[in-house]
């Protein structure tokens, strides 16, 4: 039998794309369990869910492409491209609000091109976008209104994305490390004062081990791939 072989180009096209679904399912899966605890019908067709969904998978797989391949930039602009498409289409489908809200989460991509010696808008962006903006905008498309207790429950989620992605954005560096920690003991107090069970000390936990990781872990794909892993987990831990 024949065996079969990655060549190196389905190697790196495999990578950023199996961290794209990991993403994808994170920001997917939290607003979707949410909306489903509270037994509340689904308000806008199947249609656009699969089109925030589809503006999901290719936001992050841009974002996840800046730190893996690196594709050259007219690819990168035609995919871009697609994704602005659906964020427009967003404007009439569902509603202009939405759609202001998508094109500002794809503001994330424009900072990879800008000459920064440390990412931190683009830190902000994707952590705010990807944990705060797009689970609120599905949770809308499901339920048909925005719940600011469920706005309240993503705080956590949020300072834990930050302290998970922190490393991918800014360069080792004094104040990177500092800011890591402060990200890290918020995320344990808060989890502590909110979330003091099984799965919650089991979610502090991961914090811990990613901590300790990132000081013997110097190649920043390998801290991703595990940061990404140990995002979803602590997700699943904290919904579930």
């Amino acid at each position: 039998m024949q065996n079969i072989r990655l060549t190196n180009v389905n190697k790196q096209t495999l990578f950023p794309l199996i961290l794209t679904a990991v993403q994808t399912f994170i920001t997917w899966f939290v607003p979707t369990l949410y909306s489903h605890q509270l037994n509340t019908n689904i308000q806008h067709t199947v249609s656009n869910q699969v089109l925030i969904v589809l503006f999901v998978f290719m936001f992050n797989f841009l974002i996840f492409d800046r730190f893996t391949n690196k594709i050259s930039a007219p690819i990168f602009l035609g995919m871009s491209g697609i994704a602005v498409l659906i964020a427009a289409l967003a404007f009439s489908s569902i509603s202009p609000t939405i759609s202001l809200l998508l094109f500002l989460s794809l503001l994330t991509l424009v900072t990879f091109f800008l000459s920064f010696k440390t990412n931190w808008a683009g830190l902000i962006l994707f952590t705010v976008s990807s944990a705060f903006i797009l689970p609120e905008i599905l949770f809308y498309i499901q339920c048909g209104f925005l719940s600011t207790n469920f706005l309240s429950i993503l705080s956590i989620p949020t300072l834990s994305f930050a302290f998970f992605f922190l490393p991918q954005f800014i360069k080792d560096s004094n104040y990177s490390i500092i800011i890591r920690l402060v990200l890290g003991v918020l995320c344990i107090l808060l989890l502590l004062m909110t979330h003091f069970t099984t799965f919650g000390l089991a979610s502090m936990a991961l914090i811990i081990i990613s901590a300790i990781l990132q000081q013997f872990l110097k190649q920043r794909k390998l801290q991703l791939i595990i940061n990404v892993f140990l995002n979803l987990v602590f997700n699943l831990l904290f919904f579930l």
